[in-house]
Formats: C-alpha cells, structure tokens, sequence
C-alpha cells in the first residue's frame, strides 16, 4: 500500500487529466463515460453518495451537482487537496473530503451509491474480500456499488513493481477477468446487475496512436481531424454498445486490458 501511496502522491503533482497531452481525447472521454453512466444508474436529489478512491474529484463533482451529499475519499493527500480547491472554484460546498485508503476508510453513515473507480486493481485477492465486505455494510437498503474498473481481456494479468515512465514510481496492479470481479462480489452477497465495457474501441486513438508519426502528432491539422473524428466516435458510442460484434474483434486482437462498468447490489 504505500508503494501504491507514492505512486499516486507523484502523480499527484502532474495531474491535470489522465490524457492531459491530449485534451481532445480526455473531452471525449469525459463526455463518453459521463454519458454511459448516468444512463444506467439512476440518481436523486436526496441521494448521499461515497466515492472510494475520488482522485482529483472528477466523478465527486458531478454527483455532488446532481445529489444531497458526496463523501469523496482519498489516500493521496495532494490528490484530495487538489479535489478540494477544485469544488471551491466551483463552487460545491456539498462534498466532505477525507484522507483514507480505501481499506482503512471507516464511516457510520450509510450510502445510496458508493463508487469505486480504478482502484481495486492495487488490492490482493485476501485484501480486496475484505473491503468488498466492509463496503457492503455501508449501503442503504437498495443501495447500488458502481465499480469502474480496469480488467483483463484473454487472461489475468499480475504486474509486479514496475516502473511507470511518466511518473518515475514503482507500482504494482492486477488485473483481473471480469468474471474473477463478479465471483468475488457474489462470494459476498452482492449480486451484478450491470456489467459493460465503459467505452468501445477508440478507433480514431488507434490510428493516431499507431500511424501518426510522433512529429505530426502536435500538427494543427492532425489535430482537428482527431477532435472531429472523436466527435463521430461519441455519436457512434451507442451503436457498438448494443452491437459489440463492430469492435470487439477488434480490442481483442490489439488490447490485453480495457475499462469496463459493474454495477452491483445487495442479493436478496
């Protein structure tokens, strides 16, 4: 876990967006996954969310426009303090922010919705029971767990203290068969109600990626050709979702890992 703490602390630092090299792709992604989200769970006014892990406070800030309460916790202090002066700027004042690992976080409020995105991929087998257990205690009756998680596509994956480029830190994850997720969740009562990939094959970031040579990559031109074509990706989004024959060959052929969406609650 600390290892893990470092990791998130140094990037902390340079963290503006995930993709903040390219702005049109996190546009899109924000859009995209804010899109698939809302459409598939359903939020109120007097709902009081949890979100697990909350970064920089991305998903914080949108329940917190739509809900009552958000708790948003983090064990990255420069990340809650980033999140923090964020919702100051604008102006959220309905979002109490902690410092605590996921593990350790510990509440008697009850939640509607607890979210937990990208995280549980830093946990063991025997660790991440363990939270899945605590975190089902902290729902309300009928409450709902969005976990947005990256996972494995042809087989687990273990990654073993690994040196991640960008932000000069070990780190270590696992990635996980999206059925190992649904097994260890039911394994505590909780049942899937929704399990999806978060986004289809990017395609326009396929062949930037892969076929723009990296001095044409800051071309204007290119640029607006990739702005425009993400555009059409997103008009495109709910199509391949409903007929994933389109993309699937696809990311199988070229990705080890994607995003997917689970939605889980309480089996009665």
């Amino acid at each position: 876990m600390e290892q893990a703490r470092t990791f998130w602390e140094n990037q902390s630092e340079k963290y503006s967006t995930a993709f903040e090299k390219l702005p049109e792709l996190a546009a899109y992604l924000d859009r995209a996954e804010r899109k698939h989200l809302f459409k598939v769970i359903n939020v109120s006014p007097e709902m009081h969310v949890l979100d697990l892990g909350c970064g920089t406070g991305r998903w914080a800030f949108e329940f917190a426009r739509k809900c009552k309460r958000v708790t948003a916790v983090d064990f990255a202090e420069g990340m809650v303090w980033r999140a923090q002066s964020t919702a100051e700027e604008l102006g959220l004042n309905n979002i109490d922010f902690q410092v605590a690992s996921v593990s350790d976080f510990k509440t008697d409020d009850k939640f509607d919705i607890i979210l937990i995105s990208g995280v549980l991929v830093y946990f063991d087998d025997e660790t991440l029971g363990t939270i899945i257990s605590s975190v089902k205690k902290l729902l309300k009756p009928g409450g709902k767990i969005i976990s947005r998680e990256t996972v494995a596509i042809h087989q687990r994956q273990e990654i073993r203290n690994e040196i991640h480029e960008k932000i000069g830190a070990e780190y270590s994850a696992i990635y996980r068969l999206p059925d190992e997720y649904k097994q260890m969740f039911a394994d505590y009562g909780l049942k899937t109600l929704y399990a999806e990939d978060f986004t289809p094959t990017n395609f326009p970031m396929i062949l930037f990626r892969k076929f723009v040579p990296d001095r044409q990559k800051n071309n204007k031109m290119v640029r607006r050709l990739l702005k425009t074509a993400l555009i059409v990706q997103y008009g495109l989004d709910p199509v391949l979702l409903k007929n994933k024959w389109l993309y699937r060959p696809i990311m199988n052929r070229f990705w080890k890992i994607k995003s997917m969406l689970f939605i889980y609650g309480i089996d009665s």
